[in-house]
């Protein structure tokens, strides 16, 4: 097939043509993979929610949807599936943490550990990022660039999330006295 442009392909999609899909495919699919990775962090991951998306794609005949940009189409779809499966992780994480607390059984003996177990309930209500910022940073003793290397995140990005945690975690304590 001769080199189309992007209102070509959209074209010849519209009309049901495979060979179409297939240079889509080969275009884009090294750029979509690379977007998806830098938003998940794992290369598995992103290339099965590519690999998902081009399904959805043809099956769905979501090129119909296309006004503008192809390549601005593509790369906000799989941005905002990215996104939607972080979000959907860090719901699961939320729960499965508020769900640990809840076997915790507070006992006579146990009674010492009531302060632990509120501030880690206090916690498990901070965002995914601002959580793991101050764990690794009070619990676990790290520098402020070891924290953010591991979280792959920028110091100062570190820091404002340190910031709005210790905030939050005040106005928690605040209004459970």
């Amino acid at each position: 097939m001769e080199i189309l442009n992007d209102t070509q392909i959209i074209e010849q999609l519209k009309l049901g043509n495979k060979t179409a899909f297939e240079v889509l495919f080969k275009r884009y699919y090294r750029l979509l993979n690379v977007s998806a990775f830098y938003i998940l962090r794992d290369e598995i991951d992103a290339e099965e929610t590519v690999q998902e998306f081009f399904v959805d794609f043809w099956d769905r005949q979501l090129y119909c949807n296309i006004n503008l940009s192809l390549k601005a189409y593509l790369t906000t779809a799989i941005r905002n599936r990215c996104l939607k499966k972080v979000e959907a992780e860090a719901r699961l994480q939320k729960k499965l943490v508020e769900y640990s607390y809840g076997l915790t059984e507070i006992d006579g003996e146990e009674e010492e550990q009531v302060p632990q177990i509120c501030t880690e309930k206090m916690l498990a209500v901070l965002p995914v990022q601002r959580m793991q910022a101050f764990t690794l940073v009070h619990y676990e003793n790290k520098r402020y660039k070891d924290a953010a290397f591991e979280m792959g995140i920028s110091i100062n990005s570190l820091k404002t999330h340190l910031k709005l945690a210790v905030r939050t975690l005040k106005d928690s304590f605040k209004n459970a006295r």
